[in-house]
């Protein structure tokens, strides 16, 4: 009887969903920028500006700059429109305006990847050698310094990187804001957090196993 209900008893994978969704999506990730590159490189596609010729746009934010009523967009009295947008965009890019642009994307880009391959390293570990083992606290600890330093680093090459490429369309000043990547740097250090929690946990583990 008990070797019936073990037999029908199915152990969970603890690691699911989430492995087999990151390792689709680092599969896609490779995929799309090798396809991107090897587009670029023939002139069939565009890869972080670079490529088939496109427009290159860079935006500032918080403009604040008041529309007045107009034909094509009547307003109710009282009403105006304050947008807080201007893109300029350059239909004929030169090397220095996609230098710019493609550093400016550039973060975004390697964040991502990094994230991925780094869960995905995470995720085989504890797959192969359990989830108290050594080396997760030592990779969790590795993704978060990662999200903690970029979501400082990432903006500021963001920033930088667009207001160089604005100056390249214009005189005129630039309102691009530095804002700090909250959720990463939350996610960071949450991630430290449990890291030396892993830590400790494996540290126990191997604590028991010499006792027993």
């Amino acid at each position: 009887m008990r070797g019936v209900l073990a037999r029908r008893t199915k152990v969970r994978n603890p690691l699911e969903p989430l492995a087999t969704i990151n390792g689709m999506v680092l599969s896609l990730l490779v995929l799309g920028f090798a396809a991107a590159a090897i587009g670029a490189l023939f002139g069939k596609a565009t890869f972080l500006g670079w490529g088939q010729s496109g427009d290159i746009c860079t935006t500032s934010k918080d403009v604040g700059t008041q529309i007045q009523p107009s034909p094509w967009m009547p307003l109710r009295t009282g009403v105006t429109v304050s947008p807080d947008t201007i893109q300029l965009c350059a239909h004929n890019a030169t090397t220095v305006q996609r230098w710019w642009y493609s550093l400016s994307q550039l973060p975004g880009a390697v964040t991502l990847l990094t994230l991925v391959l780094l869960t995905y390293l995470v995720l085989r570990q504890a797959e192969r050698f359990g989830l108290y083992s050594p080396g997760i606290g030592t990779r969790m600890r590795v993704l978060g310094w990662f999200l903690s330093v970029e979501s400082i680093l990432g903006p500021t090459i963001t920033v930088y990187a667009n207001r160089k490429l604005w100056a390249t369309m214009t005189d005129g000043p630039s309102e691009i804001q530095w804002v700090p990547g909250w959720v990463a740097l939350f996610a960071g250090l949450a991630l430290l957090s449990l890291a030396r929690i892993m830590r400790v946990g494996s540290a126990m583990r191997e604590d028991l196993e010499g006792v027993v």
